[in-house]
């Protein structure tokens, strides 16, 4: 009959601790030379994320003004309250009333969204449309408004809105300056 080996009490069982700086050492490289390769994917998914939440925020105006048979206004805000011109910093949904451009009131805000710094967003409108409306019936009055997504000085995609009321996602060739 063989007897199987006991262990040795005594042999060194884990990892020391030159060990772990060693895996972490080389840990630290890796992730120091794969960063900024990185980079650019993360803005693009940021670009996405911002572009679906601004595709869905329209959206979501349109079926308001349908639910609320009420004109209903989403436009540029950086602080959530008032409307202003820079998209990136934010936008709001709210009943516009008689008040076109600025909602009457904070009770008027149905929704405020933050926006990002490092993705910018363009609208590009004619005289006809400097603003974004919804009608009680779902329409948006005037010509088309381009809203442009833009990543690191880069065109990421465009929401087309006619004045049927229409939303429109488009990807665009990513080469193309913003």
């Amino acid at each position: 009959m063989h007897r199987i080996p006991r262990p040795d009490r005594s042999a060194p069982r884990g990892m020391h601790l030159v060990e772990m700086l060693v895996v972490i050492a080389v840990l630290a490289v890796l992730v120091a030379v794969g960063w900024p390769a990185l980079h650019p994917l993360l803005l693009r998914h940021r670009a996405d994320a911002l572009q679906l939440a601004l595709h869905a925020s329209l959206s979501s105006a349109r079926s308001e003004a349908l639910k609320r048979r009420e004109l209903i206004g989403l436009c540029a805000s950086d602080d959530g309250e008032q409307c202003s011109r820079d998209w990136s910093a934010g936008w709001i949904i709210y009943r516009s009333g008689r008040h076109r451009g600025t909602p009457a009131s904070a009770d008027d805000i149905l929704t405020h969204h933050q926006g990002r710094t490092d993705i910018a967003i363009v609208a590009q409108a004619s005289s006809g449309r400097p603003l974004l409306f919804f009608q009680p019936d779902g329409r948006s009055p005037g010509a088309n408004l381009t809203l442009r997504i833009c990543a690191g000085n880069r065109l990421h995609g465009r929401l087309v809105i006619n004045n049927g009321g229409r939303i429109r996602s488009e990807r665009v060739d990513r080469t193309l300056p913003c």
